[in-house]
């Protein structure tokens, strides 16, 4: 069986240790799960004095799943069923399996109990959705279900503790707000219009390398490319159209545009902005083999090494050393 080690950034064999139970990884030895569980038999006395066996039998998964079991299952995969068709979400049976698989999960935990089967499928969903990079946000499937996003955000958190995938890429990784905007585009003029979709992929590309993604939801950056890719194509929409669209609040949607106005592309018309991220998108050309890249390459020096001539790459060449051997003093120094 494999695991995820958020150490070795891999899906890796884990070793259980059979004196305390702490489940480690096979390659790096982190530990993965701490809870120690006693795996051995434990016998208690009755009230004749007789000494028993603790807890109950239970049969081996070959044996087969029991009947309760089988029941849960199956009344899990119709609650996932009926959310994928209810968002209609892309991917028909591969998403509901994968879905199912960690439906299956949480059952093997006992995550299920004292919960409602609908908050446990959406969230098995949603970790399904992150992992095919499907363009659905938790509140979607809130929304749905008619739940508090935050009810179903506990139940997402703790389901991702109890499968150890905290430090996973399917939870740790940004979502990349370039998912929804052809999603949110089309929820917004009623028909799918590439001309505003690629408007908005452009802003939000900008944001990107601007740092805007970095500590924000996916949802308030879509807000605001979408506000301004529709305003630039001609169509009148109000900031609390934005908002009901992308389920944001216009103080957030607000927030988002002030921010986008203080980057250099926030101060470009919308053509000078589309004529500079077109010149952004097109690949430069590579310098050739034997090209001089170094300030001598106006003068006729010949090509040495890397782009350089023999006299600058002999001068980077002597600053790396003397760099290395300052290194070396320092750190003689230190010890």
């Amino acid at each position: 069986a494999m695991v995820f080690c958020g150490h070795c950034q891999d899906d890796c064999p884990y070793v259980k240790d059979p004196d305390n139970g702490i489940i480690c990884c096979g390659i790096c030895g982190k530990v993965l799960d701490p809870n120690i569980y006693d795996d051995g038999p434990s016998f208690v006395k009755d009230s004749s004095g007789q000494s028993r066996l603790r807890g109950s039998i239970i049969k081996a998964i070959e044996d087969g799943c029991s009947i309760s079991r089988e029941r849960t299952e199956a009344k899990g995969r119709d609650e996932i069923w009926q959310i994928v068709h209810g968002l209609h979400v892309s991917g028909g049976d591969d998403i509901i399996c994968t879905a199912h698989n960690f439906y299956k999960l949480a059952l093997d935990n006992s995550f299920t109990k004292g919960r409602q089967t609908s908050h446990v499928a959406a969230a098995c969903l949603y970790i399904a959705c992150r992992r095919g990079e499907k363009p659905y946000l938790l509140i979607d499937f809130s929304d749905y279900l008619h739940i508090s996003v935050y009810v179903l955000g506990a139940v997402f958190l703790q389901l991702c503790q109890v499968l150890l995938l905290g430090e996973h890429p399917i939870v740790q990784k940004l979502v990349d707000p370039s998912l929804f905007i052809h999603r949110f585009t089309e929820r917004l003029l009623g028909k799918r219009n590439n001309a505003v979709s690629d408007t908005a992929l452009c802003i939000v590309a900008s944001m990107k390398r601007d740092w805007m993604q970095t500590g924000r939801k996916p949802s308030g950056l879509c807000g605001a490319a979408l506000y301004i890719a529709a305003l630039s194509h001609g169509y009148d929409y109000t900031k609390a159209d934005i908002a009901a669209v992308v389920h944001v609040c216009e103080a957030t949607l607000f927030k988002r545009l002030i921010e986008f106005e203080s980057t250099d592309s926030g101060s470009l018309t919308i053509e000078d902005f589309l004529a500079k991220a077109y010149e952004e998108t097109v690949p430069k050309c590579s310098a050739k083999y034997g090209e001089v890249l170094c300030e001598h390459k106006d003068k006729g020096a010949e090509h040495f090494s890397h782009g350089l001539c023999e006299e600058c790459y002999d001068n980077v060449t002597h600053i790396y050393y003397v760099r290395n051997a300052l290194v070396f003093m320092l750190h003689s120094l230190l010890i």
